[in-house]
């Protein structure tokens, strides 16, 4: 039997780019080799978005790209480029508002036709084969016959997107911004079934924790009932696997049934972490539960032998999507479990370093920190040349000039491990970061972190302030800099993250909702946020119990240290007659230090009151 011919994706490592090597089509992974192609021969772009767990992605492929017909229209008339967004989040992020833009909606797979410069002109998402060839025929024919359409398309499309980029008009962030969020929550809240909106449905998590801040500080019912409904119907439908454990994509019913399957660790990371809070507000053990198995199945699945996190786990076969997770327990035994795509990515790494942190702080399991440390140090070890991040590991390479999203998350993932063992350590390295990520991409003129640094070859340079299935780089970096400016005492990072609140304020004026994570980070601004300092001998019972009363309390907005580390917040705090000794502060400002643990945790759970 002749062996197949590679395309151009042959030596690539991503997964996804590997599923699509031995197609027909010609394609190229993202770079100058394709956009030198594209200025030489004068053909537009086809540009092809997808991730490897992508059910949709898959049904396209079938139908499409493993049929010569189709390829030897892509192969004559354009240059194809396959692109894995989980590799470049950057790139999927600017053409998925394009195509938002052209056709009001978007998804994956993505399909959009560029200029050899790459500026898109139209965009859409899964084709049918019949609709596709039709589609690719027409733009040729537009493109050698009516070339200044197609040019004239491209420049509006560019100027909706430099539109959006702009910085909006300065004002001023307050809990009004929480109000609004709130009523627009309750507005869209489905009561029969827990969510927001209608089907199709994705997991609420930043919403959800939003909602756990807004009734920490309004005493709101509704705001609880709204964040309990959700993660009790969550837990009890299709969308959880009751088996296996770890949660599945998205839901196609209104009642959290019929689900797409694939498992995706930022889901399981985020999801872990609400139903953690969740637990700490309401004590409901069915919530522990659901995190307790959630992280195993995320440390028996998805867990390199070297330390790192996998992506994600498949669907199963196209056509047989789910039935692997039909199975019982035995009959699972028996099969083959879905494909995993076993890159290791340092954005969603820093998103489960931070749930198997705060998984070992509430429940006290010490399997879970130590799956944290050894993330980290893998990161460390592979993913960190320079005192740069790159974005993705596999196969003994790591690839990628890191974005936002690996600089913030990380950071994220280490000031919970700090919180955690106290090895000061990992705040180090999580202040190295904070340094880089600065300088890489700070906006010095409007505030707010860049996605990417400059100089690459993307056509416009973003800013997202908007929570997706994943929560905005600038919203984790928000809170980043508040904890980084009450654990070290250094008045830039509160600056910097007032910039950034300024710089987010127009977006987050039109839809507060859609912002969970950067409220979060505004409720911490707003509230009377704690440092709290602990002195004691290590092995002491009171140290213990002060410590396990830190992890397993609803906090969100506090910071703790402990240890003889020389932080700043440690500086100068001494035991009183030899007892362990907790030094409440608020602002730099420290009440009075009480070796009454009773008292330490009254003045500890004081915040600032609101109404709605």
């Amino acid at each position: 039997m002749p062996e197949k011919k590679q395309n151009h994706l042959g030596q690539e490592k991503s997964p996804y780019l590997l599923q699509h090597k031995d197609n027909p089509v010609h394609w190229y992974a993202w770079g100058d080799e394709a956009f030198a192609a594209a200025r030489a021969e004068n053909k537009p772009i086809f540009l092809s978005i997808g991730y490897s767990t992508c059910y949709w992605c898959h049904m396209m492929e079938k139908d499409s790209f493993e049929k010569q017909e189709v390829a030897d229209l892509l192969n004559q008339y354009f240059i194809s480029i396959k692109v894995d967004r989980e590799e470049h989040p950057d790139v999927d992020q600017i053409y998925m508002d394009a195509v938002v833009g052209m056709t009001g909606r978007g998804g994956w797979p993505m399909s959009v036709f560029l200029t050899p410069d790459l500026k898109p002109f139209f965009g859409g998402t899964f084709f049918w084969k019949d609709q596709f060839m039709e589609l690719l025929n027409r733009i040729h024919s537009t493109w050698s016959q009516e070339p200044k359409k197609i040019f004239g398309a491209a420049e509006e499309i560019m100027r909706f997107l430099e539109e959006k980029n702009q910085a909006g008009l300065p004002g001023q962030v307050n809990l009004d911004l929480l109000k609004s969020a709130f009523h627009q929550f309750e507005q869209s809240f489905d009561e029969t079934h827990g969510g927001f909106g209608m089907a199709p449905k994705f997991p609420p998590s930043m919403g959800i924790s939003l909602l756990l801040r807004i009734h920490r500080r309004t005493g709101n019912q509704q705001a609880l009932q709204m964040a309990t409904k959700t993660l009790d119907a969550m837990a009890h439908s299709g969308i959880y696997d009751k088996i296996g454990g770890g949660f599945h994509r998205y839901a196609t019913r209104e009642d959290w049934n019929e689900p797409h399957y694939e498992k995706m660790l930022y889901d399981n990371a985020l999801l872990t972490t609400t139903y953690l809070e969740g637990y700490q507000v309401t004590q409901n053990k069915l919530y522990s539960e659901i995190v307790g198995q959630t992280l195993d199945y995320v440390l028996r699945e998805m867990t390199d032998p070297e330390g790192g996190f996998y992506s994600a786990q498949d669907a199963g076969e196209v056509g047989k999507e789910g039935e692997y997770y039909h199975l019982n327990k035995e009959e699972r035994a028996k099969h083959e479990p879905p494909h995993k795509d076993d890159k290791i990515l340092t954005s969603w790494n820093g998103l489960m370093i931070a749930a198997m942190a705060k998984g070992y702080q509430a429940l006290g399991d010490e399997k879970y920190l130590k799956a944290a440390q050894k993330a980290a140090r893998f990161i460390e070890k592979n993913l960190y040349k320079n005192r740069e991040l790159l974005r993705r590991y596999r196969e003994g390479e790591a690839k990628l000039k890191g974005t936002l999203e690996d600089y913030a998350f990380l950071i994220h993932g280490l000031l919970a491990l700090y919180e955690s063992d106290f090895d000061p350590k990992w705040l180090q390295w999580a202040k190295e970061l904070q340094s880089q990520q600065d300088k890489l991409l700070w906006d010095d003129k409007d505030g707010g972190y860049f996605m990417i640094p400059e100089g690459t070859e993307l056509i416009v340079r973003k800013k997202e302030f908007h929570d997706g299935a994943i929560p905005s780089g600038n919203s984790i970096a928000a809170l980043n800099l508040l904890r980084l400016h009450d654990l070290l005492l250094e008045q830039d990072y509160r600056k910097k993250a007032d910039a950034l609140f300024s710089a987010a304020l127009s977006p987050l004026s039109q839809y507060p909702a859609g912002h969970g994570q950067l409220l979060q980070a505004l409720d911490y601004r707003l509230d009377r946020s704690k440092e709290i300092a602990v002195i004691g001998e290590k092995g002491d019972p009171r140290l213990d119990e002060i410590r396990r009363y830190l992890h397993q309390t609803f906090l969100p907005n506090a910071v703790y240290a402990m240890g003889d580390a020389g932080l700043p917040l440690l500086e100068g705090k001494t035991m009183i007659d030899g007892k362990t000794t907790v030094y409440v502060c608020e602002g730099f400002t420290c009440k009075k230090p009480t070796t009454d643990l009773e008292e330490a945790k009254r003045l500890i759970e004081g915040f600032e009151k609101y109404g709605l």
